[in-house]
């Protein structure tokens, strides 16, 4: 079956050595369609960010642009504006038609946490090509904030697929639309507002993703980072141990529905839409859309099956939350602007535990912006 794997077929890959680690792989590191990668010991202090070229290791890059090595068997700080390559635990030996895909988890994600992984003779970020077999690396680049971090800290996750199946726009209308209604009118299971009004599928774009608008009209909009502060690095083993107010500021209601975004500074914002995933489904939030305005928009990009669904659909949706750098200029922000797309994609078999559902989650029960989990409440 094509698609992406779903728990159970990862644990497969994991059980038969294809997915090893030297500490074994945990069992929560498997999530419903993605996997948890780790970091190893193993790190390096780089004079830039690379990608190796046709024949080319890592290692290679390694002996001739790393600065200085890192023993992360203890605690080591990570500097803010500094490029970092540290060996993942996770060792692959991918079946010929299984191939991976990686981007940052929603925790590291929401501190400005940039993280890519790289692999031997292949110079395309975060993508790692069917029947790889070698050791992964992982970029990463602390934008706003020191880091601290260690052996065996997850930074990023990948998922497994055997070819891609990203939903077209007939698809997501016949799945989840009325299909005898007109296209304006139709609601459906997965598009909600905050009150679990079901929402018309004219969000439906023609790529077949859903266009996701800015919620600015809540008490707190979002929060922008405190970069012009040094405050102690995040430790990345301290769960809701860090005072937000050392590195984020909130954003009230904007009194005319506008906001004023300066370029380079980090925000965290969330989506109008209350977004849920089918059991059958797993979604990407797509990172840049320049027909919406020259910023990025979300490092961390995957939503496993369960988001905003809960077990049977009674959960009317979620909010999906943003990480926002204006890039080119300054930027004016508005109240239900366009913001991102969201594209679906199907398993290859429905998962056998859903994201909220007996699966250990931080931002399942999210209502509007919210900090990562390093943060007290």
């Amino acid at each position: 079956m094509r698609g992406t794997l779903p728990s159970q077929e990862i644990q497969k890959l994991v059980d038969t050595g294809a997915v090893r680690s030297p500490a074994g792989i945990a069992p929560e590191q498997v999530q419903p369609s993605s996997l948890d990668l780790s970091l190893s010991v193993e790190a390096y202090s780089m004079t830039g960010s690379l990608l190796p070229l046709g024949s080319e290791k890592v290692r290679d890059l390694i002996e001739r642009f790393a600065r200085y090595p890192i023993n992360l068997r203890e605690p080591a700080v990570l500097v803010r504006d500094n490029v970092y390559l540290v060996r993942l635990r996770e060792h692959f030996g991918l079946p010929g038609e299984i191939a991976a895909y990686a981007n940052n988890k929603s925790s590291t994600g929401r501190i400005d946490l940039q993280t890519r992984v790289i692999c031997d003779g292949n110079p395309r970020y975060d993508k790692i090509p069917q029947g790889y077999t070698g050791e992964l690396w992982l970029e990463v680049i602390p934008k706003s904030f020191d880091v601290r971090v260690r052996n065996g800290d997850c930074l990023n996750q990948v998922i497994l697929y055997r070819g891609r199946e990203i939903l077209d726009a007939p698809r997501m209308l016949k799945l989840f639309g009325e299909p005898h209604a007109p296209k304006k009118t139709r609601a459906g299971r997965i598009l909600h507002d905050a009150a679990g009004t079901p929402l018309g599928l004219d969000a439906v774009a023609e790529d077949g993703a859903l266009l996701m608008t800015l919620d600015l009209d809540q008490d707190v909009v979002g929060f922008v980072a405190k970069k012009s502060l040094k405050p102690k690095p995040i430790d990345l083993a301290a769960i809701g141990k860090h005072d937000p107010d050392d590195y984020f500021e909130p954003i009230k209601r904007p009194k005319d529905g506008a906001l004023f975004l300066r370029q380079n500074a980090f925000y965290i914002f969330s989506t109008y839409e209350y977004i849920s995933v089918p059991p059958e489904y797993a979604v990407e939030m797509l990172p840049y859309d320049t027909s919406a305005g020259e910023f990025r928009a979300h490092y961390a990009g995957f939503f496993d099956p369960g988001f905003g669904w809960g077990e049977k659909g009674e959960i009317k949706g979620t909010p999906a939350v943003l990480e926002v750098r204006p890039y080119e200029d300054d930027l004016i922000v508005r109240h239900r602007q366009p913001v991102c797309k969201m594209a679906y994609e199907s398993l290859s078999a429905n998962p056998q535990k859903l994201y909220g559902v007996g699966v250990k989650s931080n931002y399942a029960t999210q209502r509007g912006p919210r900090l990562s989990k390093f943060f007290k409440p």
